[in-house]
């Protein structure tokens, strides 16, 4: 299945194998929960908790570098700022049958927020080093900008890349802390060269790549269709 997602996303397939893995189950839950949320609630509310949520992520982060029980905080923490952007926009829906400007941009902002700040916590926290963080960080904002731009040419589309989406990387940055824990992470961040920073460094340096290829092919695409129409 993941090679098949690799696949579907350099090729531009929309086919549901180049969707989110999670992206079902999570469009479910969250209209179940939006179903069921009271009428005093507001969706730019859930997107300011969903924010909130991730700033008290980022605080346990990088409080445990003194505090390491505090990493505990983090899956918790992870789980309001999941409730409350999966749920705002579904509850928009639900409310009024689409979601307004004003709604739209408060979700997005959060997200985006939730995101940038999460990734800068974790470089301050024993599970990732700086180093790592500021390569993660640099390839979300380069596929971020491909997602925005592409999206606004093809709004139908599910933009997830290999099978993961916003979902799946929330899971990550949730359960990242315990996977670091597992693997004595912690204790090799002072390392010259941490085995970490060697991973992360060379997945980004393929993901670089793949992204210039995907550009590559979407150029052609582009003039090939331009041809046609002249």
């Amino acid at each position: 299945m993941l090679m098949r997602g690799i696949l579907a996303w350099l090729t531009g397939d929309s086919a549901p194998s180049a969707g989110s893995f999670l992206g079902d189950h999570q469009h479910r839950a969250a209209a179940k929960l939006a179903d069921s949320s009271p009428e005093d609630v507001e969706p730019i509310q859930l997107s300011v908790l969903g924010a909130l949520g991730a700033i008290v992520a980022a605080a346990a982060l990088v409080a445990s570098s003194r505090w390491l029980w505090l990493a505990v905080l983090v899956p918790m923490a992870m789980a309001l700022n999941w409730y409350g952007l999966s749920v705002d926009l579904p509850l928009a829906r639900r409310r009024h049958g689409f979601e307004t400007a004003a709604e739209g941009m408060a979700h997005h902002v959060c997200e985006t927020f939730s995101h940038l700040l999460l990734i800068l916590a974790y470089g301050f926290s024993p599970f990732l080093t700086l180093r790592s963080a500021t390569v993660i960080l640099f390839c979300y904002l380069l596929f971020s900008a491909y997602v925005y731009i592409r999206a606004a040419a093809r709004p139908a589309e599910q933009m997830a890349f290999i099978g993961f989406g916003v979902t799946e990387f929330r899971m990550l940055l949730a359960f990242w802390p315990l996977i670091a824990m597992a693997m004595g992470l912690p204790a090799s961040r002072n390392d010259p060269l941490p085995a970490i920073d060697v991973a992360v460094m060379s997945l980004g340096a393929v993901a670089v790549c793949g992204f210039f290829g995907k550009l590559v092919l979407e150029g052609r695409k582009l003039a090939a269709a331009a041809r046609r129409g002249s």
